[in-house]
């Protein structure tokens, strides 16, 4: 399930000269996107925010993930555990699924504006 790769696929390899560098002053050093590698820890502060704001949060939304990779997988479940409404959007069910107040199963560009837009009684 996680596609075939194209034997006649040209090399994306990019040159390292070719690749993004530090322009401060006596730097010079590889530049990285702003990601999170596996098996690299997330920025402490970024998670105490996370928390901070799933603490507060009344609603949850949970777009597209497959909900295995630790520590975002314990998000909504943490938080359905309150009792916050928390609608899953995806094309299949995940490990949490049963877990949640609500599963819309298919493409998330397809249900969430209809599951955000407004109710056919509201006078907009």
């Amino acid at each position: 399930g996680k596609g075939a790769p194209d034997p006649s696929a040209e090399d994306a390899r990019i040159p390292e000269e070719n690749l993004p560098r530090c322009t401060k002053d006596n730097c010079g050093g590889l530049l990285r996107p702003h990601v999170v590698w596996f098996g690299e820890n997330l920025d402490r502060s970024v998670l105490n925010a996370a928390q901070r704001k799933l603490d507060a949060c009344d609603l949850c939304l949970v777009v597209g993930t497959s909900s295995v990779v630790y520590p975002a997988c314990l998000f909504a479940p943490e938080v359905a555990s309150r009792g916050v409404p928390v609608a899953e959007f995806n094309v299949e069910p995940t490990d949490v699924t049963d877990s949640l107040g609500f599963h819309f199963r298919g493409p998330a560009g397809e249900w969430l504006p209809k599951a955000l837009g407004p109710h056919p009684d509201e006078n907009i």
